[in-house]
């Protein structure tokens, strides 16, 4: 889950896969990540980091981004635990 105030960084949320964007007025923008019983096992924050940079730290992360919104999303990505890769 994405918390960000300003649009312009989280325009590419849509095309990751499990990632959801929440905006929560007046608070701090963070990156929440969440095991498959909701609980927090991460927190980030996003404030210091570009549009690129967030997309950049979602694709270390694990997450699957696609190209285009209905492209098919590979069974590898469509349920977590997702490994944290070292090199994009």
């Amino acid at each position: 889950m994405l918390q960000r105030p300003g649009l312009r960084h989280v325009e590419d949320a849509p095309l990751f896969h499990n990632v959801l964007v929440k905006y929560i007025g007046g608070a701090v923008p963070e990156l929440l990540l969440l095991n498959k019983s909701d609980q927090e096992v991460e927190r980030i924050g996003l404030s210091n980091l570009s549009r690129e940079e967030c997309n950049q730290l979602l694709l270390k992360k694990g997450f699957y981004k696609k190209t285009t919104d209905d492209e098919e999303v590979p069974d590898e990505y469509l349920n977590g635990p997702y490994k944290e890769r070292e090199e994009l």
